[in-house]
Formats: C-alpha cells, structure tokens, sequence
C-alpha cells in the first residue's frame, strides 16, 4: 500500500510537469507565429523553434521549485478491547413491599346490662368490626433481565509512518534576447521586443500556476488517503457502537421496567452495570478516535 500511495504522488508530480512543459511549448509557438505575422513571413507551424533562434539569443535559465512531500511505510496498528455481549435471561425476583390488610378485631366496648330477680349485671362487652393494619407482603414478579459476557474485538489497520522528503523540480525555462536584426525589420523591433516580453510574462505566470497545481493536486491526492484510512476505523466504530447502544437500551428498558415494580435491589445493581458499561464506551471511542488521528497524513509543505 505504501508503494501504491507513493507512486500515486509521484504520477500526480509528473503530470503537472507534462502538462507545464506543454504550455510552454504552446507560448513559444504563439510567440513564433506573432514574429512571423510581423515580419509577413508564411507561418511553419513546425518550424516555431527555428524562427525563434533566428530572432533571439534564447538563454536557457534554471528554475527550481522545491516542496515537501510525504513519503510512505505502513505500519499494522491493532487495537484490542472488550465489548459487550448480552442475552436477556427470564428472571424471578422476589421482595417484601408494604402491603395494608383488614384485621377482624375488637374495636371498643360496650356495657350489656342483664338483671335478674332483684339484681342487674352489667359486663363490658366487644364490638367488632375490621380494621386495616401494615404488614410486609412478599411479591414475585418474572421479567427479562440482561445477562452480559463480553468478546475479545480487535481493528487492524495499517497506519502510515510518514517522512516528509523535500522534492526539486528542475525547470529550463527559455529567456529572450533580441539579436541584432536586419535594417529591412528595424521598424517592427518594438513589436518583436512586445512579443518577447508577452512570452516572458506568460513563462512566468505558468511557473506559477504550476506551483499552485503541485500544491493543490497533491493536496486532493492525500486528502482521498486520509478519506480512506478515515472509512475504514469509522466502519468498525460504527460496529462497536452497534454493540454497546444495544447492551445500554436493553439495560435501560430492564432498570425502567424493575423500578415500576418498585425492585429496588435489582434496579441498584442494574444501574451500577450501565454506569460500567457507559465508562467502557467511551474509552473505547477514544481509543478509536485517537488512531483515527495517528493515521492522519499531514498536509504538503513547499518551501
């Protein structure tokens, strides 16, 4: 992969030459055309060169443009964690709640008064009736409670180690020396030197332009590799997530369930599992985010 993501800059590098060399080819046949239109010779679309050296002492300077470009190994990242398994497990949970209950029981009382012959008794008799008293009532209740196990999970990656090396482009780019022409011609020596210097400013201005197409392409270039190793770790984030937002919904859904049942007890320990399982889902996210980082590759450098 390395290979291929250096030959991928090198190829782009190339081409923006090509393409470069080309225009200049293309400034120096205008140039030669103008020279003939002033001159009213016939126009040789073959032969610019040579009305080019008849017409000037053509020097050839060399002009160097220098940048920084990435140069690749790759090396195997693996990031090993743990990530929840859950299957929910049917479980009968009992518990005593506060339950009120109507007791039959003396509630006051009266006298009752009875006589005999000369004599009347009188006796305190009960009157009943039933009265509400608190006791603890054991209750069960069967609900689906998550059981979790967890599986060794790794991402492999390869992550580029990159070396910025520094990277000359020798350019000879032509420069135009009006040569001693010919009394019949002298009148038109303005518009030749105008010529001259159009081909000069349009030498320059694609040496430019040149410089700003090396930077950009490059650029796209380590943009789509960073893309790339990009998609890769988010895919496997978005599978690890996939794992852990469902153990958390499941959690959630039995907790909600245990505390309409007033499960006291199970709701505690339930919660202690999520408040786990939510620590271990982030560092596991940042583990993540930071190789997402590691294998970012920095941006093209020119001098």
């Amino acid at each position: 992969m390395s290979e291929i993501n250096n030959e991928k800059i090198q190829q782009k590098i190339d081409q923006v030459k090509a393409r470069f060399e080309e225009r200049i080819e293309k400034i120096k046949k205008e140039g030669a055309q103008k020279i003939n239109e002033i001159t009213d010779d016939s126009p040789d679309p073959n032969g610019f060169e040579a009305v080019l050296d008849a017409t000037f002492d053509v020097k050839w300077k060399n002009t160097s443009i220098k940048f920084d470009i990435p140069k690749f190994s790759m090396e195997r990242e693996i990031i090993k964690f743990h990530i929840p398994e859950v299957r929910m497990e049917l479980k009968s949970i009992k518990f005593d709640v506060p339950a009120v209950r109507m007791v039959r029981t003396c509630l006051f009382k009266k006298p009752e008064i009875t006589v005999k012959g000369i004599k009347v008794y009188t006796k305190m008799t009960c009157v009943y009736g039933d009265k509400p008293e608190t006791y603890m009532k054991t209750i069960e209740i069967k609900t689906d409670i998550p059981k979790f196990t967890s599986k060794l999970q790794e991402i492999s990656f390869d992550k580029p180690v990159v070396r910025m090396e520094t990277t000359e482009i020798i350019l000879k780019l032509p420069q135009f020396y009006l040569k001693k022409i010919s009394t019949q011609i002298e009148q038109q020596e303005n518009e030749i030197e105008d010529v001259s210097q159009d081909m000069s400013a349009k030498i320059a201005l694609a040496e430019k332009d040149m410089q700003m197409s090396l930077q950009s392409e490059i650029a796209q270039e380590i943009s789509k590799m960073n893309d790339e190793i990009g998609s890769q770790l988010l895919a496997e984030r978005e599978n690890v997530c996939s794992y852990y937002d469902d153990a958390i919904a499941k959690t959630k859904a039995a907790i909600k369930s245990l505390k309409e049942n007033n499960a006291t007890d199970e709701v505690a320990s339930l919660e202690n599992e999520l408040s786990k399982i939510i620590e271990d889902y982030k560092t596991i996210l940042n583990n993540i985010d930071e190789g997402l980082t590691k294998a970012t590759i920095p941006d093209l450098v020119f001098n």
